[in-house]
């Protein structure tokens, strides 16, 4: 469930790329350069800010681009206008329970300013301005929030904000409709792409639907086989810290099939081809799970021509390779180690065989 929303401000929060676009035409005149359009701007604007203008005035502290560029964004701020839906977005947040914070490139004493004239302020518990660099700033907010990271959500319009979000260990949200190319955020892999803050706000809502209502969730999950007969684990916090198999929710009008394929490319990184189905399990308020919830859990296996890297998502504490015999050792969550045992009767996995067996 999300608990803690942080949200960037320009061209997330703020509808102003009209006006940082001429801050920043500005700036690049103010250092004899020629202006940008906005076409190039949305493709190669990037933090830290000194590379996006190295390639237009060469090598200068980020520093004194920064002192220019917001002398301009100040002069023209009163022209800052919020996207539709986002005083929905925050009082949604408030009636749901979900604290909000904002890591932003803009100064604190521009967006304190920003946020007390359009009413804003007392929603946000949390506002980190002057990041430069988003990384170590939203690292620290996460840290001193008290929230899990796999219970914050991050968006940004920027691929520099998916990056700060991987860093930090959240989940990664993209809004489309801000300053960067949809082509180019994609590409910086978010775990969730909004096309508008309305987006936004039908995901707190089905979170928190999921969270409050006594309802049946479907999940899939997948044993994922390498061509070593090893087994690709995950531990989770939100199985209080037990490994168990890559998996997650099927989403509404999605087939078994293609939820299980998403969810494995989502927790993994790996894209998998085929799946054998395995089985389907209750799992009606388990103790080990961290919140009271009544999952089915549809598993599947799947044999890999190989054995890929693994990448972890927000919601992994650790991922790895494990051969069955070490698999059967670990602390497993309920769940899987039936999931294993069963998938071990069927020959698709193989223990080694006790010495001095026939």
């Amino acid at each position: 469930m999300i608990r803690h929303l942080i949200l960037d401000w320009a061209g997330t929060l703020a509808d102003d790329r009209a006006l940082t676009l001429a801050a920043t035409c500005d700036t690049l005149a103010h250092f004899g350069a020629a202006p940008v359009d906005e076409a190039t701007y949305r493709r190669e604007f990037t933090l830290p800010v000194e590379r996006f203008y190295r390639r237009f005035i060469g090598e200068r502290p980020r520093e004194e681009i920064d002192a220019v560029f917001f002398r301009h964004f100040a002069t023209r701020m009163a022209q800052s206008q919020l996207f539709a839906d986002v005083p929905a977005l925050l009082h949604i947040c408030r009636l749901r329970g979900v604290a909000l914070s904002i890591c932003s490139s803009v100064p604190t004493a521009i967006l304190d300013e920003l946020l007390t004239r359009l009413g804003l302020r007392e929603f946000f518990r949390h506002i980190g301005g002057g990041a430069a660099d988003k990384i170590p700033v939203l690292q620290q907010i996460v840290a001193e929030s008290g929230f899990r990271p796999d219970e914050t959500l991050y968006v940004g319009d920027t691929p520099h904000d998916i990056d700060a979000a991987h860093a930090a260990g959240v989940i990664a949200g993209a809004a489309l409709y801000g300053y960067a190319t949809e082509e180019r955020l994609r590409a910086a892999r978010p775990d969730h792409a909004f096309a508008s803050v309305r987006e936004i706000i039908d995901l707190i809502d089905r979170e928190h639907l999921l969270a409050s209502e006594r309802r049946v969730i479907a999940t899939v999950g997948g044993l994922l086989v390498a061509n070593t007969g090893e087994l690709l684990l995950i531990r989770t916090a939100k199985w209080s810290g037990r490994w168990g198999l890559p998996g997650g929710k099927v989403d509404y009008g999605e087939t078994l099939l293609a939820a299980y394929r998403r969810e494995m490319r989502e927790e993994t990184g790996i894209d998998v081809d085929h799946a054998d189905w395995l089985c389907i399990q209750d799992c009606i308020e388990s103790p080990e799970f961290t919140q009271p919830r009544h999952f089915l859990l549809i598993n599947y296996v799947s044999r890999l021509p190989g054995r890929p890297t693994p990448r972890k998502n927000y919601e992994s504490l650790e991922i790895g390779w494990f051969a069955p015999a070490v698999a059967a050792g670990m602390d497993l969550n309920q769940p899987t180690r039936a999931a294993l045992e069963l998938a071990t009767q069927r020959g698709f996995v193989t223990l080694p065989r006790p010495k001095n067996t026939p």
